[in-house]
């Protein structure tokens, strides 16, 4: 009979060579626990989104709520579970008349696309707040901002002609630009200190691109890591020049309407973020009151004979905003490329008729000095349309006229050549087509609430373009707009 084996199963055998663990096994378990415990550390430390947040400049701007849910079929937003803050952004009614049609497209399909970058679409770090600063002149529009999502301020001038003192900018400011000192309703913006930023759009502009990192490096401290990456990102008119310890603005100057031998530029008008403050405007008030403003352009000129003068709107917002941050906050506001933000597709480059030394010299005064060289500059009207992250329609036209900006025949021949040159009816074409995408859409929001069947668009003009809301030239198709009563928050959110 044979005797069962005592000696162990292969599976069970010492492996040869390997040491008995005898009392060190309790050391190895624990070594082993150790390890685990730091790899599952590391991990959750590289993939959650729970980083803290440095304290803002001034926490009191912060703007607390409980979030709502938009109910648009929009990306989970997988940056913060929480925005960061809320911005405030602004659209100002300075003048009326009783034709709304593109005024109520204009400004639904601006609130859209500000939406469509923001934190409740899943695009932003940051939510946002639509706020419509209406002249006392236009109240009966007021209701119906309100019923597109906008916070509505009715508000006067913030200026009286008759309050400038007597000389000549208070016999002339009326006359300037479109609005002449109405347009001043605008620097209530600076009002809504509630907000840590606050951003002043003309309404036939398209937001394109989110905008965390302008509001980034406002927000956060130069120093902190946000900070730092934000300002690596920002895309300069003037790359490589230093950046204020601590930015209070963004905005564009109005290079397209800029000589190249002037040093002083206007701001362009549709376009400026700012860190609100009611003491920044009550210095514009003061100043603009003073009409210390000397006639003419170029040296000597315009506010305190500082050379702002004699430019598209020097009189009014484009040029005190621009005297405000240059004079006032010096070192406080930093300029963007004019063909990624604001950009309205018009040509930077100087075509005369006067002054042809310059010929084919950037419009933009150059910062070495050396006219020469001055040639440097991005050409605007082929900027690629992946690039630019905010459209505005100006030299291309609005969307809701339906036109193509072909050029005209001026009645000064001289100015021909100048004005064959100014845009480019291709690139205006495709930002006239990301407009109406951002229409369609919109009303496709709308219809799946059951508030409004979209418009018919089986117009035959330039389909390509204004993909079926144009009839033909000059015969846009309008938006049936939702009916009395329709809350906006059904689409958004908030």
């Amino acid at each position: 009979m044979v005797k069962p084996s005592l000696k162990p199963t292969p599976s069970s055998a010492r492996l040869r060579g390997f040491p008995r663990l005898g009392i060190y096994a309790p050391l190895f378990c624990l070594l082993a626990c150790i390890i685990i415990n730091l790899i599952m550390v590391v991990w959750w430390l590289l993939t959650s989104d729970k980083q803290p947040l440095p304290v803002p400049h001034n926490p009191s701007h912060l703007i607390h709520r409980k979030r709502t849910h938009s109910t648009m079929n929009s990306p989970r937003n997988t940056i913060n579970k929480e925005p960061i803050a809320t911005v405030a952004h602004v659209v100002s009614l300075i003048k009326c008349s009783k034709s709304v049609t593109g005024f109520i497209d204009s400004a639904a399909v601006f609130r859209h696309s500000i939406h469509q970058q923001s934190f409740e679409a899943g695009k932003s770090k940051y939510s946002y707040h639509m706020y419509a600063i209406v002249h006392e002149q236009c109240e009966q529009h007021g209701e119906i901002l309100k019923r597109l999502g906008y916070r509505v301020l009715h508000k006067p001038p913030p200026i009286r002609v008759e309050e400038i003192a007597e000389g000549w900018y208070r016999n002339h400011v009326e006359g300037e630009n479109c609005c002449g000192s109405a347009e001043f309703i605008k620097l209530y913006a600076y009002e809504l200190e509630d907000y840590p930023i606050v951003v002043h759009w003309d309404m036939d502009v398209a937001l394109l691109q989110p905008m965390d990192d302008l509001f980034d490096a406002i927000f956060y401290d130069k120093s902190s890591p946000q900070g730092k990456a934000a300002r690596s990102r920002l895309e300069l008119q003037h790359p490589g020049e230093p950046l204020p310890d601590k930015i209070d603005a963004f905005f564009t100057r109005d290079v397209t309407s800029a000589q190249p031998w002037e040093k002083v530029q206007g701001v362009q008008g549709g376009f400026l973020i700012a860190r609100p403050s009611k003491k920044d405007l009550q210095t514009y008030i003061d100043f603009i009151k003073q009409g210390n403003y000397t006639r003419g352009r170029g040296n000597g000129s315009g506010w305190n004979s500082m050379g702002y003068g004699g430019f598209q709107g020097a009189m009014a917002y484009q040029g005190v905003v621009a005297f405000f941050y240059d004079y006032y906050r010096p070192n406080t506001a930093v300029e963007l490329a004019v063909c990624r933000w604001n950009q309205v597709v018009a040509d930077v480059i100087w075509r005369g008729p006067a002054r042809m030394e310059h010929h084919l010299q950037c419009r933009e005064y150059p910062h070495d000095g050396n006219f020469e060289t001055n040639t440097k500059c991005e050409d605007c009207r082929i900027t690629p349309i992946e690039k630019v992250k905010s459209a505005h329609y100006t030299a291309c036209k609005k969307p809701w006229e339906c036109v193509l900006p072909h050029p005209r025949i001026p009645r000064n021949e001289n100015q021909k050549y100048r004005l064959s040159h100014l845009t480019n009816v291709t690139t205006c074409g495709m930002l006239f087509s990301k407009w109406f995408e951002l229409r369609r859409d919109l009303e496709r929001q709308l219809q799946k609430k059951g508030s409004v069947e979209p418009a018919v668009h089986q117009g035959g003009f330039n389909q390509e373009y204004f993909l079926g809301y144009c009839e033909r030239s000059g015969k846009y198709i309008p938006m049936n707009p939702p009916p009395d009563g329709f809350d906006m928050k059904e689409i958004y959110g908030i």
